[in-house]
């Protein structure tokens, strides 16, 4: 019996602990994909969204057909800020794919941290893009990233772009001067 009574212990501790541990941050990540068809086959799209916080939401919509698109949408914010990540990808049949996002968070201390991402596959017989963005607020530090790939086949170009940007927080130190003003009473 103690030592089922310690096992439960140990186990609602451990479940305490992750709990508390999970609460110490947000993160948003985002990631969609589509590629054109090949001679008349539709081609795929897919998205995938998440955010791990306290108040938030993760959405995701794809469709194939003859334009295959992928939209992901991940936004939260909690006691150590907002995180956001948004996705999106189309390849249409004929015709460039292209894929971007972007991911933003703000920390409480005022930290944001941004990051973008873009891919474009022109040309060849088949064309396939696809991004992956990732944003996470902590109690003190704010960070995001992105990852752009493009694909074709028999030909073709792709340009991948990815940008990340910190700004830190600048403390204002303010200095105060006093006069020390003396004064001399005389007495009579």
């Amino acid at each position: 019996m103690k030592r089922t009574q310690n096992t439960l212990a140990l186990f609602a501790g451990l479940t305490l602990l992750s709990c508390t541990m999970t609460a110490f941050a947000s993160e948003a990540e985002t990631s969609a994909g589509a590629t054109s068809g090949r001679r008349g086959q539709s081609g795929t799209a897919n998205g995938t969204a998440r955010y791990s916080g306290d108040l938030g939401f993760a959405r995701t919509d794809s469709r194939t057909g003859a334009i295959n698109a992928a939209r992901s949408v991940a936004v939260g914010v909690d006691q150590d800020g907002l995180s956001l990540s948004v996705s999106t990808a189309v390849a249409p049949r004929r015709g460039t794919a292209v894929a971007t996002n972007f991911n933003m968070s703000i920390g409480t201390r005022g930290d944001v941290a941004l990051s973008t991402g873009s891919a474009h596959a022109t040309g060849g017989r088949q064309r396939g893009v696809s991004v992956v963005g990732n944003t996470r607020t902590t109690r003190h530090d704010a960070g995001a990233t992105s990852v752009a790939q493009g694909k074709t086949s028999r030909g073709g170009t792709t340009r991948v772009a990815t940008r990340s940007e910190h700004h830190r927080v600048r403390r204002v130190t303010v200095q105060r001067h006093t006069r020390h003003i003396r004064r001399t009473i005389r007495v009579r």
